[in-house]
């Protein structure tokens, strides 16, 4: 499996909602063995990886994926809220505060 690496997450568009086939949360899910099913869930939880939509061409973030992070990140209080939004403001404070030093000089 490659895994493809990101400067920036809160650039990498996410799907709007879960696709048809999502291992997380479609509605004819993609049948994996429990294994398989945890080598993708476990990044996400750990907050070590985003998944990729293999129906967008691992081009965007998996929404059923994503879901599940936001919801982890908000119980652990990571994130103020369950959401995308939540999601990227944390990424701005932890990762790029010179952004938030520019916004408050101006």
């Amino acid at each position: 499996m490659t895994k493809k690496h990101f400067k920036d997450l809160r650039q990498v568009p996410v799907q709007d909602k879960p696709c048809r086939t999502c291992p997380f949360a479609g509605q004819n899910p993609i049948p994996l063995e429990p294994e398989r099913y945890a080598q993708y869930l476990m990044p996400l939880v750990k907050g070590s990886s985003q998944h990729l939509c293999h129906s967008a061409n691992d081009k965007k973030v998996c929404r059923g994926g994503r879901d599940i992070q936001l919801r982890m990140f908000y119980c652990k209080g990571v994130i103020t809220a369950p959401t995308d939004e939540a999601f990227n403001e944390t990424i701005t404070q932890q990762l790029f505060p010179d952004e938030l030093e520019t916004e408050s000089e101006q």
